[in-house]
């Protein structure tokens, strides 16, 4: 390392003044440098002993490096001198925070991450990996530089999705659920789903609706786990309505996050018998983790249907019945009587009068002009179905749809849901979605579109 006592250092027999230490590699020492009015970068090789990593000839390594680089199509620094006696290198100076100084401030680097991953597929089409570790990376004018110029022959082990991204990640902190945490899990849920959809299973709405539910235990939401980054969940681990089963998932630029999740997931989430996931049949990460972890997979399955909302839906209801929408809060009463009966648990008011809560549904994202019944000429409603639309997204979801007995094999639920569709995709729904794989929804043009597995561990 140069000391500061010299206040300037030669190459090729031209002085450079030193301002300040940019860094220290394995390769050498980089310094902020001026000559002439202008910054540049002077590199010092130095050869101090690493255990884990062989140069060679360092200075001849750097210009090797530079050149497949430059062909490679990176991003980098252009190289203005080369003094080999004195081993020193001179290359422009990037302006700009790392993103490691990114990640020391908070910040999420998530926005840099298409551009990494576009640097990883030009280093892996050219044969070889770049040091990606956050101090090597610069950012200027929204633009990311590889300031670095080492590189090795490829190895999967150490490309970005297997090593590098490791490092990118920001700090995250878990924290259990609170009442005002809501709105960031929908967002969470939202995101997740936005360009990926294998994790279609647990969506916001489906979160809504389970918030509500009266069969939900509310009184252990603290368990439910959330990680953060600044403001935002990137990672959570829900129970299903109660313990037992949990949703475990983290945004894919905080997938290294699953293992943790998970183990969390059966620490905080387990009952008597253990904890089970559902993961998506193609999720070769995700399940890979489980089975790290001790889950097995078991006979247990989960299917997700999707139907286009391309074309157009007919909705004619039978004679004598007519649409209305509900309201989830004042009609929940007339909803709850009705599910009571849709869902099969008889027609015995006074069992359903003792089962009932009587704390008021609070829907917070819910469109009511989604949820749709048909009623009878007194009013009274004998088949619903509802929709969750957000505007956030491009897909509904189904959730519930239910037919007293005596008004089955009617087609009402598909002339309702049709008419809901209509709407749906009138307010921008391009898909819908449902949890099942029942003949009734083949009937109305779903088609199969996820697989998940149950993995299980037991206590």
């Amino acid at each position: 390392m140069v000391s500061f006592m010299e206040q300037e250092l030669k190459v090729n027999e031209i002085s450079y003044r030193l301002l300040r230490l940019l860094g220290k590699g394995k390769g050498g020492y980089s310094y902020l440098a001026e000559r002439a009015g202008q910054q540049v970068v002077l590199k010092q090789i130095h050869h101090e002993p690493c255990d884990y990593y062989s140069f060679g000839n360092k200075i001849e390594a750097e210009l090797r490096d530079y050149e497949r680089l430059q062909k490679a199509g990176i991003r980098i620094p252009r190289m203005h001198a080369v003094d080999r006696e004195a081993e020193r290198i001179v290359k422009d100076y990037i302006e700009g925070p790392t993103v490691m100084e990114l990640l020391q401030t908070g910040k999420d680097p998530a926005p840099y991450l298409p551009q990494v991953r576009d640097v990883a597929a030009k280093a892996m089409a050219a044969g070889m990996n770049i040091d990606y570790y956050p101090t090597n990376f610069v950012v200027q004018d929204g633009l990311l530089w590889y300031v670095d110029y080492e590189c090795n022959d490829y190895s999967e082990q150490w490309d970005f999705e297997h090593w590098g991204i490791e490092y990118w990640q920001p700090k995250v902190r878990l924290c259990g659920y609170r009442d005002e945490d809501y709105e960031a899990v929908c967002h969470f849920l939202i995101e997740l789903n936005r360009k990926d959809r294998t994790h279609i299973n647990w969506n916001w709405a489906r979160f809504e609706w389970m918030m509500e539910h009266s069969e939900f235990d509310k009184s252990a939401r603290s368990s439910i786990g959330l990680w953060w980054s600044e403001d935002k969940v990137v990672g959570a681990a829900i129970y299903d309505m109660y313990f037992e089963e949990a949703f475990c998932g983290a945004l894919p630029e905080y997938g290294a996050l699953y293992p943790e999740i998970l183990d969390y997931a059966y620490r905080e989430l387990k009952d008597d018998s253990g904890l089970a996931v559902a993961i998506n049949t193609e999720n070769t990460e995700e399940i890979r983790a489980a089975e790290l972890a001790g889950f097995e997979r078991t006979d247990q399955k989960e299917t997700i249907m999707e139907l286009s909302l391309e074309r157009d839906f007919s909705s004619k209801l039978p004679e004598g019945l007519q649409l209305r929408e509900m309201d989830q809060v004042a009609d929940r009463a007339a909803l709850e009587w009705l599910f009571w009966q849709g869902f099969d648990h008889g027609d015995d008011r006074e069992a359903f009068e003792r089962s009932q809560d009587h704390v008021p549904h609070v829907r917070r994202h819910f469109n009511k002009a989604l949820c749709l019944s048909a009623v009878d000429t007194s009013g009274e409603p004998v088949s619903h179905g509802s929709l969750w639309f957000h505007q956030d997204t491009d897909y509904a979801y189904v959730e519930p749809v239910c037919t007293i007995p005596s008004y089955r094999g009617r087609g009402i639920a598909a002339a309702i849901l049709s008419e809901a569709f209509s709407r749906a995709k009138a307010l921008g729904a391009k898909e819908a979605y449902v949890i099942s794989d029942l003949p009734f929804y083949e009937k109305l043009g779903f088609e199969i579109a996820q697989n998940y597995s149950f993995y299980r561990k037991k206590r």
